[in-house]
């Protein structure tokens, strides 16, 4: 079993719940679980982007099996993960698996990265972040 985990400063609360609706996008097309760890800290300096928390576990279909609320603070969330269940979710559902749909060919930008990494990771600054994102963006539109 893989787990990915990443953390993003997207909504957790409505009207702008991404959050949720990404993690629970992503388990569905990929047929698998979402165990995504959230941060629950506020950037002053970075506002209203902070880590909003909400970290969630997702199954296949999903369902959110567990949630922590959101804000800052630590919580501890916690699910059963049958991969049994999975396994037979992936068999019988051969047409639902997006990953048999993938046409990469149709895609050539998201063969290569576009965003450089950060050079000195002690010198990452919202200054530093906002510029590498305008580069990247400015390779992705092409000359």
């Amino acid at each position: 079993m893989r787990v990915s985990a990443y953390m993003d400063p997207w909504g957790a609360t409505a009207p702008m719940d991404w959050w949720t609706l990404v993690n629970r996008t992503r388990a569905l097309e990929n047929t698998a679980y979402v165990v995504a760890s959230n941060q629950g800290a506020s950037f002053q300096s970075y506002p209203p982007f902070s880590w909003p928390g909400g970290s969630m576990v997702v199954d296949f279909d999903g369902r959110i099996l567990a949630e922590a609320s959101p804000g800052p603070g630590e919580r501890v969330v916690v699910a059963p993960i049958d991969i049994d269940a999975l396994r037979y979710a992936r068999e019988r559902r051969r047409g639902h698996d997006m990953r048999a749909h993938l046409r990469p060919e149709l895609y050539p930008y998201a063969r290569k990265s576009y965003l450089a990494p950060e050079a000195d990771p002690k010198a990452i600054t919202i200054e530093s972040i906002e510029a590498r994102i305008a580069a990247a963006k400015k390779r992705v539109a092409g000359p």
